[in-house]
């Protein structure tokens, strides 16, 4: 995935270009970027309004994985319930639950290098699948979460006050299959810690085979496969934004170009989602999505 990115920052404050260069605990990548503007021009944003936290849900899963659908439908029960303040991400992972079958029924790879660097690091499968976490904020001492909790955790957060607030401008270019997205960070407090910025993309309706032991048969062929993570634009930890302190009501943005050419998403079914979390402790403070087109 890193071959099909640039990346731009533009910092309204202060003219800087950050690059990760910090080493952290979890394996992690180097991201130092050419910069394009001609490529993908940075647009103008909207004033900011009606700023609240959103949840990041990320729900490991698998094809194979007979009792992940029970974690499909509480992740859907959560959106239902609560709209855009949920961003919901479906990672396929482990050889157990997502390995491809060429002589089967689960023949697709819904794996990816990131979404297998992310469940290693903080060993999600090992403990069985379904499991997610939840703004990577541990719930009784663990930061890998059952989904029969996630309504709990969810409720526990709701009213917690943003420090962050991202916006997203994607601009499809339907001649050679490629988007810019463009991603803008304003800061709403003072914020000590380092920070790290994520961006990724997933794709809804993926109709492929799902097991499912709640239903018999247990194998179905023509499943739903939504949110599914189709790989970051900037490595499976993202990149340093931040060097121990960033001002309130700073602000940065963040571009990236990606093309599509020879894979098999649906450009229309495609969304970038992003979020901030804290270098040490991995804590999300906020994220947000916007379809590609």
């Amino acid at each position: 995935m890193r071959k099909y990115y640039l990346f731009i920052t533009i910092v309204t404050t202060y003219c800087t270009i950050f690059y990760s260069c910090d080493k952290i605990e979890h394996p992690f990548t180097t991201n130092t970027e050419n910069i394009d503007t001609a490529k993908c021009p940075v647009p103008q944003f909207s004033v900011l309004t009606n700023v609240y936290k959103k949840i990041l849900i990320e729900d490991f899963t698998g094809h194979k994985c007979g009792y992940c659908p029970r974690a499909h439908t509480a992740l859907r029960n959560l959106i239902n319930s609560y709209g855009d303040t949920i961003v919901g991400v479906a990672l396929h992972v482990s050889d157990d639950y997502a390995n491809p079958d060429p002589s089967g029924l689960y023949i697709y790879n819904f794996r990816t290098q990131e979404g297998t660097e992310i469940d290693q690091t903080f060993q999600v499968s090992a403990q069985g699948l379904p499991k997610g976490m939840i703004n990577r904020t541990k719930y009784d001492n663990n930061i890998v979460i059952s989904h029969t909790l996630w309504q709990i955790v969810v409720q526990s957060m709701l009213d917690e006050q943003p420090k962050i607030a991202i916006q997203i401008i994607n601009n499809y270019n339907g001649s050679d299959s490629s988007f810019c997205t463009h991603i803008k960070l304003t800061f709403l407090e003072n914020i000590t810690d380092t920070l790290m910025f994520f961006c990724g993309l997933t794709e809804d309706s993926i109709i492929k085979p799902q097991k499912n032991y709640d239903v018999t048969p247990n194998d179905i062929p023509a499943y739903t496969h939504m949110h599914v993570f189709r790989g970051s634009l900037n490595g499976a930890f993202g990149v340093t934004i931040n060097n121990n302190i960033t001002k309130k009501d700073s602000s940065l943005i963040k571009s990236y170009f990606y093309n599509l050419k020879g894979k098999d998403f649906v450009h229309k079914n495609l969304k970038v989602f992003a979020y901030v979390y804290k270098f040490n402790g991995d804590i999300v403070l906020q994220a947000e999505e916007k379809n590609v087109q």
